[in-house]
């Protein structure tokens, strides 16, 4: 697995989420070599959404290596908050989609607000 965290650790922390996450997270670089046929990488970006989808931009390109290559990859991404990590999870899948089209769209996601019976 890639932890990635380059991102979060370029600048100071702008909220407490962040802090936390400096307090809490490795300071590692960037790997970007798989070694297996199913590689991860897991990426810790920041609060600020611009932020985190410029930091991501390198993997964009070693993801679709790998999909060319026929790996199969799983990006796990985070922000120290993790407000809009799912939200940003969907734009990396997209911008992953817009190079290689044949990667299947993510189903939506259900609803949240509770069920009513009637």
């Amino acid at each position: 697995m890639s932890f990635d965290t380059t991102v979060l650790f370029t600048g100071s922390p702008t909220s407490d989420a962040e802090r936390e996450a400096w307090q809490r997270k490795p300071r590692l670089p960037r790997r970007t070599r798989a070694l297996t046929g199913q590689p991860m990488v897991r990426y810790i970006g920041r609060d600020d959404i611009a932020r985190t989808v410029e930091g991501w931009q390198p993997w964009l390109d070693v993801v679709v290596d790998w999909l060319h290559e026929g790996r199969s990859p799983t990006v796990l991404l985070h922000t120290p908050d993790n407000v809009d990590a799912l939200w940003l999870a969907r734009r990396f899948h997209d911008a992953v989609r817009a190079r290689v089209p044949e990667v299947e769209p993510l189903p939506e996601p259900l609803p949240t607000e509770p069920l009513a019976l009637f």
